[in-house]
């Protein structure tokens, strides 16, 4: 009887180990190099700086194949349709035109261009516009990202003149700590994108003149989201709502560095001198 049961056993072990390989083959979506080609814009935000009259350019901007089927390149010809978001659009017609909304990604190829005309002549000196696009079809069994479906392109034709002086900066923590009043510069990294000269309430400031980013557009602040600190630490800085400068050059950047112990909130307040 003893000899049967371990018999038994060890026909039960081989037959689990015969099946163990082969768990979820069967199952259906199991073969993922089926799985359709999904396609969405390259660069979802993009933003055309342009404060003199360059006529028309003729831009062209990539819709991606961003994943999907088995990482082989397509051996079919992928038709995109592009449409204009009517309602979220605010540049004018002559800011823009499209010459085609339809566009290929080659067989064998990962980007196709959309064709955008951009008519400099027509930016507005005084506040930003913007055409947003979405992709809405394809062909040949791909399918339209859910997250990367819509591109926005900002056209700006006002240039900022924030870094142009000095200001007078107080900036006080949420833990009640402040550092100032101290006179500092705002410096200019490109074209309506500025860092300060420094960040938090530190006395000395950590890595001077390496401060907190964040760009100008038109009149209205905006910080990324997510930069280092003083871009020497890891420590988390991220925005509070945006700002606005004021008709005397006068303005405030509110953001949160992350700690160990927890975030705290600095509010720096810039008067122009």
């Amino acid at each position: 009887m003893k000899k049967i049961k371990i018999i038994l056993f060890f026909v039960l072990i081989a037959t689990l180990a015969s099946c163990s390989g082969g768990i979820g083959d069967d199952l259906p979506g199991a073969d993922y190099t089926n799985s359709p080609t999904i396609i969405g814009w390259g660069k979802p935000i993009v933003t055309e700086s342009y404060f003199t009259d360059l006529g028309i350019l003729n831009n062209t901007y990539p819709v991606n194949i961003l994943g999907g089927g088995d990482g082989s390149p397509t051996t079919t010809d992928i038709s995109v349709t592009i449409s204009v978001d009517q309602a979220k659009t605010t540049a004018i017609s002559g800011e823009y035109s499209i010459p085609s909304t339809t566009v290929t990604i080659p067989a064998g190829s990962k980007i196709g261009l959309v064709p955008i005309n951009v008519n400099t002549a027509s930016f507005s000196a005084t506040e930003p516009t913007k055409v947003v696009l979405n992709v809405t079809t394809s062909s040949n069994g791909a399918v339209v990202s859910a997250t990367e479906n819509t591109q926005t392109i900002n056209f700006v034709g006002c240039k900022s003149t924030i870094a142009n002086y000095t200001y007078l900066m107080t900036v006080t923590s949420s833990t009640g700590a402040v550092y100032g009043p101290v006179i500092e510069t705002v410096l200019m990294e490109s074209v309506n994108s500025f860092m300060t000269y420094s960040a938090g309430t530190w006395n000395p400031p950590l890595n001077p003149g390496h401060g907190i980013r964040f760009e100008a557009i038109c009149g209205t602040l905006s910080m990324p989201a997510h930069q280092g600190l003083v871009d020497v630490y890891s420590n988390d800085v991220t925005p509070i709502g945006t700002a606005t400068v004021d008709q005397n050059g006068n303005f405030t950047l509110r953001y949160t560095i992350g700690f160990a112990a927890g975030p705290r909130d600095y509010t720096a307040v810039y008067i122009r001198q």
